[in-house]
């Protein structure tokens, strides 16, 4: 999907059993120097949050010894990010982070992801904020008018730099807050953090989805929001109400034979005399239907010995 930059980025995945470790919790992490698409289960390290290799990575075969010798590198940055939110959330067990084009791009504007797509409406679901957003009536012109919009919003982050200062961590983890699950480091690029591996594999698709579709419709219109379907507070909410429901499979119905009255402040139940149908509701595992699919087409590609070795 070309979400990383060359040998950078980084996806972390906590070890489980980990938290009671005398050093724990650990997670896993990509070594660096390592492209995504050279990276073997042998080859993956072990850390702590200090950035300590708990268990050196396997040497790798002679005809890769020169990619690297098999001891582990730790790259700062993909360290100092990814730790501050595997200490802090415990519900998090998988952190992504890529340099994705359009989704590194729209992290530089002052109004983030819009809720212009069905994709963006899956992220800002997963923020629980709800941003303003001022813009003017009338563009190009003296005019100033402006017009409100609030929307949900996901998590944004100020650049500080080359995120290898520790001191930054609580700041992150203040921003990202204490259930959001994707922070945009602004000037910089996206963090999905997600209680699983096909969570944060389905956040950061749909992420990188929505921001190409943004890109290419503010480039169509130059730039200008008033060329842009922007729904209002009432499509909003339907919007959020129904992407609630997006996993949801076609329900089967069912007999109830109860039925409920209230009297007063007290709900009472009591026997249904008319037999009532009601639907059960059955949900998709989608996050982990699209990691099978992304799985099964790099199986495909790279073969399955070679990946998991």
């Amino acid at each position: 999907h070309e979400w990383h930059e060359n040998v950078f980025n980084h996806i972390t995945l906590k070890v489980e059993g980990s938290d009671n470790a005398p050093d724990g919790p650990h997670f896993l992490l990509n070594d660096f120097g390592i492209g995504f698409d050279e990276i073997t289960a042998c080859n993956l390290l072990k850390v702590n949050l200090d950035g300590m290799v708990v268990e050196p990575a396997k040497p790798l075969s002679s005809e890769r010894r020169d990619i690297n010798p098999g001891k582990g590198r730790v790259f700062k940055p993909g360290y100092v990010l990814h730790s501050a939110i595997h200490a802090a959330r415990h519900d998090v067990h998988a952190v992504w982070h890529g340099h994705d084009l359009d989704a590194s791009a729209i992290s530089q504007t002052k109004f983030g992801i819009l809720p212009l797509s069905q994709e963006a409406t899956y992220c800002l679901n997963k923020g629980g904020e709800f941003l303003m957003l001022l813009f003017p009536l009338v563009p190009n012109t003296t005019v100033t008018q402006f017009m409100a919009w609030s929307f949900p919003s996901v998590s944004y982050h100020p650049f500080e730099g080359s995120a290898n200062d520790l001191s930054e961590q609580p700041r992150l983890v203040a921003n990202l807050g204490p259930k959001n699950q994707i922070l945009m480091l602004e000037d910089h690029g996206p963090i999905v953090a997600c209680p699983t591996i096909e969570e944060a594999f389905a956040g950061m698709y749909f992420l990188t989805r929505a921001c190409k579709y943004q890109v290419k419709s503010l480039s169509a219109v130059g730039g200008d929001l008033n060329k842009i379907h922007l729904p209002d507070s009432s499509t909003m909410n339907e919007m959020v109400r129904r992407m609630e429901k997006f996993d949801e499979a076609p329900s089967p119905v069912e007999k109830s034979t109860t039925q409920h009255k209230v009297t007063g402040d007290v709900e009472i139940v009591e026997n249904a005399s008319n037999e009532e149908y009601v639907p059960k509701e059955v949900m998709h595992d989608t996050p982990g239907l699209m990691f099978a699919y992304a799985r099964r087409t790099a199986e495909k590609v790279f073969g399955k010995d070679s990946i998991y070795r």
